[in-house]
């Protein structure tokens, strides 16, 4: 039972410090979603089948020196430059080592969480299998919680591993462990104690120096997220040192690139015809509220997601705007914010609200992001004074699709298009609208050609006829990166292929009692629906509660207290029929996929409808997999087939590119029906050898 509970809480604290290491390190590994759960769940889900087939300890001391190496040596090597992205700037040399990267860690994980996996298939063997099942799905429960603290406490990855080795010598007692993980906790402490660990990743303040008597003063800095430049922090330099800005920003391609900067905060304030209440979306460190403070805005309110982040704009910032008494910093996702507040502001400033090096890793990439939709943009109009203005910027150019798809978007939300620019240097673009813009449109165009005459790299923007159709981004379709094209669909299905396809084959040959038992295909079935009910759960109630890792901690952590809520009950009550669960199942996830066509309920109502509703697939797939759980004949066999099923669902989670998030509904719903089948043919067997 002991074995059993560490093991369990292992995988899960592994698989999410896997998630979170991994990704911030490696940033290719960021271009699959899931990718890493899916790897872990198949080497899981191999030694599971076969408990009694250990890997040899140098194959595993070997994985755990692959991945130790990768998280502490890419990031200060050519290879943190890697790309999936077959361009002009990235060689087919530069994606065949990315891919190759990519392998070789997912190989490893694989190793790593076979050897869990084979004490979790050895409880699941000498226990109970409902016994079994309860201690694994605490001991996961707990992995969660562990994490959650983890990441409220900022921890860095060397605390991570202390608790991973903790956790081993729970269950293994063995010296050769220790031997193995204390160096490893050691290095990882000096290979990153100088960054800061927020719940979103790694930060790093790399501090410039500005030529003696510069306008800008000392203490500036540019903060990189997960390895990747995110933004710069600066003192803000008075109005009346514009032209000063201006002349050394000439002799100097460093203070060039701060005046380029210091005109792109300048713009909303351009054409917002006053500034009493100004709303910074994406505040980061400060730089944005820094700039405002020099003019008579009344208040700011700031919003930063990233806790860490936000403390830098009061403790090392220059300029430390957020100390100031008209600075309101409030810690939240952008979105969640626009839909809780009564405040109406005269600007709201979307300051490239981007996830940092999102852009540069891959060219077939799904990232949900609801920050920039259709019903953002309404949410943020409803925020607007009778005259306010909204300005939004992003890290792209005129040419990008990106440009195109955030343009589409607006004028699909307000009716008509905003007013654009793009600059030349940056490669940047900037849209304005509201009614501020609307109701004074000669006042707009003679900021334009204002914000022109200050810098001729501005220039007004327009899509062209092939941007124009271009797919806008709203609620059920999120996807402000992704980009078609054929080879970028082949790199993906050429790594999937390489890290989880081939796997599961050979996963599947070396566990060929699995294919023998009806339960094990039922199984499989419940563990792909599964996957898709949380995922599609923590993008629905993130999207409601807001889209921050607390959120999502606490629907992966309900989910798992689901599952042993109902588990509990199966074991209270083992025997029933199925089918009212089938039904619970079949009406839940039908409501669930037409509930957002409701209106006219509350908002809390409606939040708190959403929750319950989302939920209920999981309690009743809890149960049917309980019930199912405990009448088959090699527990564990069922088991690792759940896993793999969790596996194959991470890939059928992608259908949503297709028919939108609310699509995987019904594509659970179709994969929960399926398995009635092996269940429905093993009574017809059993009834016709009676």
């Amino acid at each position: 039972m002991r074995a059993l509970f560490f093991a369990s809480f292992l995988m899960l604290f592994g698989e999410t410090m896997a998630i979170r290491w991994l990704g911030v390190e490696i940033p290719v590994f960021r271009a699959f979603p899931n990718l890493v759960l899916m790897v872990v769940f198949i080497g899981a889900s191999a030694g599971i089948a076969k408990p009694e087939k250990h890997r040899p300890r140098a194959l595993v001391v070997a994985a755990v020196a692959v991945l130790m190496a990768s998280v502490m040596l890419v990031p200060i090597s050519p290879l943190k430059d890697m790309s999936l992205r077959l361009d002009a700037a990235n060689s087919l040399t530069t994606v065949l080592v990315s891919i190759a990267s990519i392998t070789l860690n997912a190989l490893s994980l694989m190793v790593v969480f076979h050897e869990i996996g084979t004490t979790v298939g050895e409880g699941f063997q000498k226990l109970d299998p409902l016994k079994a099942y309860s201690i694994n799905i605490l001991g996961s429960m707990l992995g969660v919680l562990a994490f959650a603290i983890s990441s409220f406490l900022s921890g860095p990855p060397w605390l991570w591993l202390i608790v991973c080795m903790a956790a081993s010598l729970a269950y293994l007692k063995s010296r050769w462990l220790v031997a193995l993980m204390a160096p490893v906790v050691i290095l990882s402490f000096f290979a990153t104690h100088n960054s800061h660990w927020s719940p979103y990743g790694k930060l790093d303040i790399h501090n410039f120096e500005m030529p003696a008597g510069s306008v800008y003063g000392q203490g500036n800095y540019m903060l990189f997220c997960n390895n990747v430049y995110f933004h710069m922090a600066t003192h803000a330099p008075a109005e009346s040192e514009f032209e000063r800005v201006r002349e050394e920003g000439k002799k100097d391609r460093k203070q060039g690139l701060l005046f380029l900067d210091y005109v792109w905060m300048e713009i909303p304030y351009m054409f917002a015809r006053k500034a009493d209440d100004v709303l910074i979306l994406g505040a980061g460190s400060g730089n944005d509220v820094a700039f405002g403070l020099r003019k008579p805005v009344k208040h700011f309110d700031a919003v930063e997601i990233d806790p860490v982040i936000g403390t830098f704009g009061s403790t090392v910032h220059p300029d430390k705007p957020y100390n100031s008494p008209r600075v309101n910093l409030i810690i939240n996702d952008a979105r969640s914010y626009l839909r809780e507040t009564k405040t109406k502001y005269d600007l709201i400033d979307f300051s490239c609200l981007d996830p940092g090096g999102t852009l540069n890793t891959a060219s077939f990439l799904r990232v949900d992001n609801f920050v920039y939709t259709t019903q953002c943009i309404k949410d943020t109009l409803a925020c607007l004074k009778a005259d306010g203005v909204v300005a939004m910027s992003f890290a792209t150019g005129p040419d990008h699709p990106i440009t195109a798809r955030l343009y589409n978007t607006i004028k699909e939300a307000t009716g008509k298009g905003p007013v654009s620019m793009c600059d030349n240097v940056y490669g940047s673009c900037i849209f304005l609208f509201g009614p501020g813009i609307d109701n004074h449109l000669a006042e707009a165009a003679a900021a334009v050609a204002k914000v022109t005459g200050i810098d001729s790299n501005f220039k007004p923007w327009q899509p062209t006829a092939e941007q124009s159709t271009i797919r806008s981004c709203d609620d059920d379709w999120p996807f402000l990166y992704l980009q078609f094209d054929r080879s970028g669909l082949v790199i993906y299905s050429l790594v999937l292929l390489l890290t989880v396809l081939a796997p599961v084959l050979v996963t599947l040959r070396g566990g060929k009692d699995m294919l023998k038992e009806p339960e094990a295909f039922a199984l499989f079935f419940l563990g792909e629906a599964f996957m898709l009910i949380e995922t599609k759960s923590c993008t629905e109630l993130s999207l409601i509660w807001g889209n921050t890792w607390l959120v999502s901690s606490i629907v992966i952590f309900t989910v798992l207290a689901l599952g042993f809520l109902a588990n509990a009950y199966v074991i209270k009550k083992p025997s029933g029929t199925l089918l009212p669960l089938y039904a619970g199942i079949t009406i839940s996830l039908v409501a669930n996929y037409f509930i957002h066509t409701l209106t006219g309920i509350p908002d809390k109502t409606f939040a708190i409808m959403v929750t319950v509703i989302a939920c209920l697939p999981a309690l009743f797939g809890g149960i049917l997999f309980s019930r199912l759980l405990n009448r088959a004949a090699h527990p564990n066999l069922c088991f690792a087939a759940n896993l793999l099923g969790v596996t194959f669902g991470g890939l059928l989670e992608n259908f949503c590119v297709v028919g939108g998030i609310k699509s995987l509904s019904l594509v659970a719903l179709m994969l929960y029906l399926c398995s009635i089948l092996p269940i429905w043919l093993k009574v017809r067997k059993d009834k016709n050898q009676a």
